[in-house]
């Protein structure tokens, strides 16, 4: 475990409090978001909540977002700290492999590497596209409406899923064209074994040099 010195902890320590506060923020707008959705949709509930359910609604999403943000600002300055050549090296070799793929592979790529994303967003947008189409049919009562609705959504649902399999297919047959990866893990490992062997070569070759 490499040990910080002063300015890397106040760097380390600046960096997760800038990325805490991120956090916090966008915590704290999901959580007014939440409370404002819940005040709208269950007004009588919503009065009855005790202090500690108020507060707990607010407080619980804008702790997990800054926790959230935290740690993810610490590992990703650990990474450009102490690991910024071996990235470096490793997002080199991805590019390479990036150019020797054809047009189509470039582009199933980028979608696969935004797949959760896009389903999400595509089944959010169902959703929202399943109410408004059913929204306008003037005879039918609000139940029947959103049993419309779901039965809409759940079937753009089915396509989704199918499409990830799809997707889940070509990244198999993409991998077996391709050659074997060597894990992160032992390229990390032989990385910091040829930097101890340099290091051990270094001062054997100083402690070599003949003292004046």
């Amino acid at each position: 475990m490499k040990i910080l010195n002063d300015e890397e902890r106040d760097s380390h320590w600046q960096t997760v409090l800038i990325e805490g506060l991120k956090g916090t923020v966008v915590g704290a707008g999901l959580a007014g978001l939440m409370v404002a959705g819940v005040k709208r949709r269950y007004p009588v509930p919503y009065k009855n909540f005790n202090a500690s359910i108020k507060a707990a609604m607010w407080a619980m999403p804008t702790i997990s977002m800054a926790a959230f943000y935290a740690d993810d600002g610490s590992v990703k300055f650990d990474e450009q700290t102490h690991r910024s050549d071996y990235l470096e090296k490793v997002e080199k070799e991805r590019l390479e492999r990036w150019e020797t793929l054809s047009t189509g592979d470039k582009i199933f790529t980028k979608v696969n590497d935004n797949k959760y994303k896009i389903i999400v967003g595509a089944w959010a947008a169902s959703l929202w596209g399943s109410w408004a189409i059913v929204n306008k049919d003037k005879y039918m009562t609000t139940a029947q409406k959103a049993v419309q609705a779901r039965v809409y959504a759940q079937a753009i649902t089915v396509v989704l899923l199918l499409g990830t399999l799809l997707l889940s297919m070509h990244e198999k047959k993409l991998a077996d064209s391709l050659p074997a990866p060597v894990p992160e893990w032992k390229r990390y490992l032989d990385e910091q074994e040829s930097e101890k062997q340099a290091i051990q070569q270094h001062a054997k070759a100083q402690a070599e040099v003949p003292k004046q």
